[in-house]
């Protein structure tokens, strides 16, 4: 008999396992593993519930309380396009892990078990290493930007603004619309916050303590996610003022700015940390630096500047920082630039003015998602 349940797992581009396979049975009944089977792969098609009554010959009334019921409960994504609601299919990442999770406070008092069962399976799919099948690819579907502060204080010294549709020979020392998060936040209809998923997992799997002390409720969401997350009653709505606060606070607090690797419409920023994040934990505990995009920024140290307060070497999310020569007069700091992803927060947090970030590099990613996750999966390495 035809597993339904890997059929879902196979679409959501996820490794199919015994961990999965309960997630997936937690979350779904047989019924509602009836509708995501209809969906082609996450996002791609957007089905309206009389579309979906059509494919599974069953009437309107039965399914449409049924999917306003999985769109409430983070089991299916719904959105008003061209005054209809449709539904689209979530992926484990980015998509059902993050908003399950993000939704903690109502998955806790409706259906903790699932929420126990899903924290627990996932942390066992997570550490065996089968998440590597998801990033693990020469294009990441993520990466990584640094703080506007970072981008203001370059203009200001060194580069200046251009269009991302200039030559590359043009750009080598300027700034490219999508690497500043301004630009993500002014050309956004709506945006949202909400609490970390990946740090609320880790509290979860850690028998309610936080594993650290980082903030929880700076990852945000934008247009079609906004949404989502506010209809939901999970995401709190941003001006667009408040969005950039909230993006500045979370790098003053040691956090990387990731969002997907694409110029145009990213639909969420994410605040990560290196203990808890998808991308930033595998990378160290899988020694895999294919798991995220680093930006085109690295940092470049002036010792006559350092104080040596070693706040860089705290908070570097890598561990690429380090104090050299410590009891020497040549004592400096020394960074590991082969580990260094180049987010900033060494840049952003120094008193002094020891480490400025500089572009190095020009990679310009793809301009949308559907061209991502194609670039990403034929970049995948098994």
């Amino acid at each position: 008999m035809v597993n339904k349940y890997k059929i879902i797992a196979e679409k959501m581009g996820t490794v199919w396992s015994d961990e999965m396979e309960k997630i997936l049975r937690a979350l779904y009944s047989p019924e509602e593993a009836d509708i995501l089977t209809l969906f082609k792969m996450p996002y791609a098609d957007q089905l309206t519930a009389a579309q979906i009554s059509k494919k599974l010959k069953r009437p309107i009334e039965e399914l449409e309380p049924m999917l306003k019921e999985m769109a409430r409960t983070q089991r299916l994504f719904s959105a008003e396009k061209n005054n209809k609601r449709t539904y689209s299919m979530f992926p484990l990442l980015p998509g059902l892990f993050e908003l399950f999770f993000s939704n903690h406070e109502r998955a806790s008092k409706e259906e903790r078990e699932t929420l126990l069962l899903f924290a627990e399976e996932y942390e066992k799919y997570y550490t065996s290493g089968k998440i590597l099948n998801l990033f693990n690819s020469s294009y990441p579907f993520m990466r990584v930007f640094v703080d506007q502060k970072i981008i203001d204080n370059n203009i200001n010294s060194k580069g200046k603004l251009v269009e991302v549709n200039q030559e590359v020979e043009q750009v080598k020392n300027d700034i490219l619309p999508f690497e500043q998060a301004r630009n993500f936040v002014e050309k956004s209809r709506r945006v949202s916050v909400m609490d970390c998923a990946c740090r609320t997992h880790m509290k979860i799997s850690n028998d309610g303590i936080p594993v650290n002390k980082y903030p929880i409720n700076v990852c945000m969401a934008f247009n079609t996610w906004a949404d989502y997350c506010i209809e939901q009653g999970f995401g709190k709505e941003l001006t667009k003022q408040e969005a950039l606060e909230t993006l500045n606070a979370a790098a003053k607090a040691g956090l990387v700015h990731t969002t997907q690797n694409i110029t145009e419409k990213a639909l969420f920023i994410c605040n990560c940390d290196r203990d808890c994040c998808v991308m930033l934990r595998g990378i160290r505990l899988f020694n895999n630096p294919r798991m995220v995009a680093s930006s085109n920024f690295l940092p470049e140290y002036d010792v006559n500047n350092c104080i040596f307060c070693q706040q860089c070497v705290k908070l570097c999310p890598m561990n690429t920082i380090e104090l050299i020569n410590e009891d020497a007069e040549n004592k400096k700091i020394n960074i590991d630039f082969n580990r260094c992803i180049g987010c900033g927060v060494c840049s952003f947090n120094c008193a002094n003015g020891a480490l400025t970030m500089v572009k190095i590099f020009t990679k310009i990613p793809v301009e949308n998602a559907m061209e991502a996750m194609k670039k990403s999966v034929e970049g995948r390495v098994n």
